[in-house]
């Protein structure tokens, strides 16, 4: 079995899709620290005529101290929600798939209420179902595992009895490849350049969240993800 990882993103970029695409499994980090600063966590880009613009999530800080991205709660929900299904009808509401995506889009976001955490996988599933990718998603909260850094992806593997890994490209210079290496666990690392691909809006941007690929190319965003998508081995 070969997994990769990531942190619960909202509307997340094609790299993510392309771990995804090349995994059995995908775990999301939903124990790990919402970060300081700027983090793609709860936020990502779409496209408007003027060009790329930002879409945030607003999440509850004020004195909560650091949170794990599971404890995380939306603040002032039906207010983001408005203007999110807004932005989006206002600068995709001409895609052929715009009317099946919003409404899936308002049931993801009503369910979900003010947590962020059900809102980020309600989101990526969407993604995922609808570029007919089938991987699997897991939790780290629900294997238990509450380790940091290279440790924490080895036990992640054992938990789930998986031999490989896909990683970012350049996550080597944060980790310590030797131990998962001696713990039996082969590498890989997968380089997302992307294609550029019909966008609305004037010439092409990358690393768009791949809300703007699906609303854009629908189905065949998938081979767009696949051309994009480099695997080697470590």
């Amino acid at each position: 079995m070969r997994i990769s990882f990531s942190q619960p993103v909202f509307i997340p970029w094609g790299g993510f899709y392309g771990r995804l695409l090349n995994s059995d499994l995908m775990i999301m980090l939903d124990s790990t620290l919402f970060a300081r600063g700027f983090t793609y966590v709860n936020r990502n880009r779409l496209k408007a005529p003027q060009g790329e613009i930002w879409v945030t999530v607003p999440v509850r800080k004020k004195g909560l101290g650091r949170q794990r991205i599971r404890d995380l709660r939306i603040f002032q929900p039906e207010t983001w929600a408005r203007k999110f299904l807004a932005l989006l009808k206002h600068y995709y509401g001409h895609s052929l798939y715009f009317e099946p995506t919003i409404g899936e889009l308002e049931k993801i976001i009503s369910s979900a209420g003010g947590n962020f955490l059900a809102l980020t996988q309600g989101c990526a599933r969407l993604l995922a179902d609808s570029f007919r990718i089938k991987t699997g998603f897991r939790l780290q909260s629900e294997l238990e595992v509450d380790n940091r850094g290279t440790a924490l992806l080895v036990e992640l593997a054992r938990r789930v009895g998986a031999k490989e890994v896909i990683l970012p490209y350049l996550a080597d210079r944060h980790l310590n490849l030797d131990s998962l290496i001696r713990n039996g666990i082969k590498v890989f690392f997968l380089k997302y350049q992307p294609v550029a691909y019909p966008q609305f809006w004037g010439d092409f941007i990358p690393n768009l969240s791949a809300l703007d690929l699906w609303l854009c190319c629908g189905p065949d965003g998938l081979k767009n993800i696949g051309k994009s998508s480099r695997v080697t081995a470590a």
